[in-house]
Parts: C-alpha cells; structure tokens; sequence
C-alpha cells in the first residue's frame, strides 16, 4: 500500500515526471563522479532549482552529520534534512558509487498513502499539532510532523528528534502519538519492498513525500547525497548550505 519501487528511466524529463506522480524513480546511466552528482537535480528539474549545495559524501552514515548509523545497522524509515526544520530540502538525490557486497538494500513510502489509511486520531495529531522536532544545537523547530505550506503541499516528516512542544497541555498524549508514528515507520521498514541501487544509478525522491531507509550491509558502499531546494519547497534555509547537516547547527 505504502511501499514504493521506483521505475529506471534514463530521461531526465520522465524521471521528473515520476517523481511528481509517484514520488521518487531512478536515474539510469549517470556518472559516479561528485560532478555528476552535483549536476543530477539541474538536469532533472531545470529552472526549478533554487539552490543545489555540494554533495555529501555516504559512507558509513554520512559525512559530518551529527548522528551515524553503522553498516550493520537498518537505517529506518526518515526524512532529510531536518535539522534544517521547516525549510528542509523538498527534493533528494542519493546517486550510487559502489554499492557494497551484501545487503545495502534501500525502501521508501509513500507519506501520502500512509496518511490517507492510518487511523484518523494519529493524522489529526500529525497535520494539527506542533511538536519540538529540534535537533540539538541546531534551528528550533516547534510544528506539526506533516506541515502544510501555504501552498497546500503537504511535508510528511520523521525526524530523528521529536518530544512533546514546550507548554503544550497533553505532553503525555503527545508523547504517545509521536510513539506511534514512529512505531508505524519503524513496521514499515521491516516490510516494504526493497530494491537495489547500481554504480551510476541515481534514486531521485520527493523528500516533503517520501520516507526512505536501507537494510544493513557488508563491503565497501558509497554514494554522494544530494539535497535540492526547488521553487515548489518551503523556503531556503539562510547561509551556506550542504547535503549534510554541518551549516544547520547554530551552537558549537
């Protein structure tokens, strides 16, 4: 229901498009440079792009964000970008290097369909109610999970940091929602289809949209990550900006 496998296309144009219908797809005969993949979201969505910052080196975790994930650990479903808050990338693009010797496997969902079928007390509390989803150290984010911009587009989110909003009246209540969404990503990843990324492949997703995660894995595994703000997002973030984390902290 909320799984999704993208299509490979080797057009620019139709990935675009499938992102827009689907929410993600795959970029077939890329390079595996760090040009190449600087130049992915350009080709992909052309006068859209507002601002593309340099890509980050994937590794084990990342590179220079504040919390890794090791290669024997399922990486669940998330969002990117969060410590940027309310003004996160609204497109990604993890373009495929070396893609490991065993497992490394990558699943996404679809946020919409998820918040279309869950239970109608957990989206009201999602879409209503603001909570502190602040990484520490970095920009205070104190607002609904799902934001919904002024356009109407909707960003379904889940950070790795959210706790019940300062004064709020039900912290207990809000405590246990924000249990439950995470419990429900967490199932997901356990049970959406998996697919497999290629040297010179490129998964392109909509970021406000789509959830996405990896499955352990052994051997070498490198991809560049790109984040893209595009006219359709939420804002740019002010500063400098990187597909990591390293300029979204505001205390040393």
């Amino acid at each position: 229901m909320a799984g999704i496998v993208p299509s490979r296309t080797s057009d620019p144009v139709e990935a675009a498009s499938l992102v827009a219908d689907r929410g993600a797809a795959i970029l077939v005969g890329c390079g595996t440079s760090e040009a190449d993949a600087r130049g992915v979201a350009t080709r992909v969505w052309h006068d859209q792009v507002v601002a593309v910052p340099d890509p980050a080196a994937v590794r084990e975790g990342g590179d220079q964000d504040r919390k890794k994930y090791a290669f024997h650990e399922r990486l669940d479903l998330h969002s990117d970008g969060f410590a940027y808050g309310d003004k996160a990338p609204d497109v990604m693009a993890l373009a495929c290097v070396q893609d490991g010797s065993v497992g490394g496997e990558s699943f996404l969902a679809d946020g919409y369909a998820l918040l279309e079928h869950m239970d109608r007390g957990l989206r009201s509390f999602l879409l209503d109610v603001p909570v502190d989803q602040t990484e520490p150290g970095a920009h205070e984010t104190i607002s609904p999970i799902v934001l919904t911009l002024p356009s109407g587009r909707r960003a379904v989110r889940q950070p790795l940091y959210a706790q019940p909003a300062p004064g709020t009246d039900s912290p207990e209540r809000d405590g246990l929602q924000i249990a439950r969404w995470k419990d429900l990503t967490a199932e997901l990843s356990a049970s959406v289809p998996r697919f497999r990324l290629a040297p010179g492949e490129v998964l392109l997703a909509d970021n406000y949209r789509v959830l996405h995660g990896r499955d352990p894995y052994q051997g070498e595994r490198f991809l560049w990550r790109v984040w893209a703000w595009t006219t359709a997002g939420n804002g740019t973030p002010t500063g400098p900006l990187h597909s990591d984390s390293r300029y979204a902290f505001t205390q040393a």
